[in-house]
């Protein structure tokens, strides 16, 4: 089951921990990435889990158990992908710990508005409750990314993903923004309103 918003402060980018799994040059490349981006970017508040683990094993990057960052050449060469890709798994928390309902309530909504989806990858995430949950997700990392980087920026950035292209496709459809904004607000995931924080681990 997802949590409902308990008010307790952001972590600090102080406070963040990156931890690598080897100490590989790799793996210490994409962390000092991170750090720099910290401080360059105003993203404290989409921190949401300060455990951080750079892994050149890892697959891909993944949220749970632990937010995991791989070294693949798409990230050691693009800082904005690392940004973009950290901000995705951070919203996965963002969902968990403070979206409304249960699991299958919250897919439940989003299904309601999008119900075909294409979830065989790379179109999806591999299955319908995955993607639906990966249209807030990356409509999130879109959004987050936009206000980084300007609309123009994400969206070519987004659109070079060779992963999820059809969630890419209908998050950046403007035709859908509407749609995406009613679900993130009535599921509890709002990312730009001052006042109340949402939970952190």
């Amino acid at each position: 089951m997802f949590l409902f918003l308990v008010l307790i402060p952001f972590v600090s980018n102080a406070n963040v921990s990156i931890k690598t799994a080897n100490d590989s040059g790799k793996e210490i490349k994409i962390k000092n990435t991170i750090h720099e981006l910290l401080s360059k970017y105003d993203i404290e508040r989409w921190v949401y889990t300060k455990d951080i683990l750079v892994n050149e094993s890892a697959r891909v990057p993944h949220s749970h158990p632990v937010l995991t960052m791989n070294t693949a050449d798409a990230y050691l060469k693009n800082d904005m992908k690392v940004l973009s890709t950290f901000l995705h798994e951070q919203f996965h928390w963002h969902v968990v710990l403070n979206g409304k309902g249960t699991i299958d309530e919250f897919q439940g909504a989003i299904k309601k508005e999008f119900p075909k989806v294409e979830y065989q990858r790379p179109l999806g995430s591999g299955t319908e409750g995955g993607t639906l949950t990966h249209l807030i997700v990356c409509y999130l990392e879109y959004r987050a990314m936009s206000s980084l980087i300007g609309e123009s920026g994400a969206r070519k950035l987004l659109e070079k993903n060779e992963y999820y292209t059809w969630i890419y496709q209908t998050i950046l459809n403007k035709e859908n923004h509407t749609k995406l904004d009613k679900l993130v607000q009535e599921l509890n995931l709002t990312i730009f309103t001052k006042g109340k924080k949402p939970a952190t681990v």
